[in-house]
């Protein structure tokens, strides 16, 4: 089989049944299969898939006919200038997450030797993209989940980070308190969708921790939690950002328009929607923090 004809077969199969994206779908797992970047796929159509290439192909066609989301079934996914490697133990990093990270850098280059702090690490997104900037002196990353921690410090290794970061196992900001860790930039992407609409999401995304997810009844319940306890952490004219839920603006706004923060703003993503909230600490790090309401876990500094 080359390589025209396992576009064409692979790309039917996948139409067939109903994936979104077909084809672009197929052009990955046939350059994946092949190992011919995407890029040059069209100009190597006569190429001949080697037997291997051939098994991996139909493997993964059928990964993706179940539904199982192309970047868990090529186990990578591109984020700004990173490739990282994601499993079914971290949520997929989205592009709406780039804005956010844009947004941090643009904060970071306003700052000197800022401490950083990536709540809901997950892959590492977040924390590798702010590691590299020249103005992130120390950098903190933060997941519940082990298994999520470990891929994030595989891709750390990976892409070969600038600074080290420090991962530490737990619940929002629990781990950095008793550590007396003090931010100038605590940067989150955390479960925001409401319990009730889990099961009608896209079959791809079933695939997702529903520990990355699951935002509690109404999809804040970490985000309320994380404002009770920043304020334990950031300095004074600390910046926090969160990425949201689309509907969710007016709900975390009216959470961060009185004390302890100021010049709270809402910023909308590249469909218009508004998915980040930035707010600004308006008090010194207070001295003794509310116990987490939402997830117990044990938590500790691993690195």
């Amino acid at each position: 089989m080359d390589v025209r004809e396992a576009l064409l077969d692979t790309t039917a199969r996948l139409t067939q049944a109903g994936i979104p994206d077909a084809r672009i779908d197929a052009e990955y797992l046939v350059a994946a299969a092949s190992g011919i970047p995407r890029t040059r796929m069209l100009i190597k159509l006569d190429r001949a898939l080697s037997l291997d290439g051939e098994i991996l192909l139909r493997q993964w066609t059928i990964e993706r006919l179940e539904r199982r989301p192309l970047a868990y079934v090529l186990g990578e996914q591109p984020f700004l200038d990173l490739t990282l490697r994601v499993n079914p133990s971290v949520l997929i990093p989205r592009p709406e997450t780039e804005l956010v990270v844009e947004e941090a850098c643009r904060i970071l280059g306003r700052m000197d030797r800022a401490v950083v702090v990536d709540v809901g690490t997950g892959s590492g997104n977040i924390a590798l993209s702010l590691a590299n900037h020249e103005q992130a002196a120390e950098v903190h990353a933060i997941d519940i989940s082990p298994a999520a921690l470990g891929v994030a410090r595989e891709n750390a290794l990976r892409n070969a980070v600038k600074k080290p970061i420090r991962w530490h196992q737990g619940d929002l900001l629990s781990p950095l308190i008793p550590l007396g860790v003090r931010a100038d930039l605590i940067v989150a992407n955390l479960p925001y969708v409401r319990r009730d609409e889990l099961p009608a999401l896209a079959p791809e995304v079933r695939w997702e921790p529903v520990l990355a997810l699951d935002g509690g009844r109404d999809g804040l319940a970490y985000i309320f939690q994380l404002l009770d306890q920043a304020s334990y952490v950031l300095k004074r004219g600390g910046v926090l950002l969160l990425e949201i839920g689309a509907d969710q603006g007016p709900a975390v706004l009216s959470r961060v328009t009185s004390k302890p923060w100021k010049n709270a703003e809402l910023y909308s993503d590249l469909a218009g929607l508004p998915r980040i909230v930035k707010a600004q600490s308006a008090a010194q790090s207070l001295a003794d923090p509310p116990e987490p309401q939402w997830r117990k876990g044990n938590t500790r500094w691993i690195s």
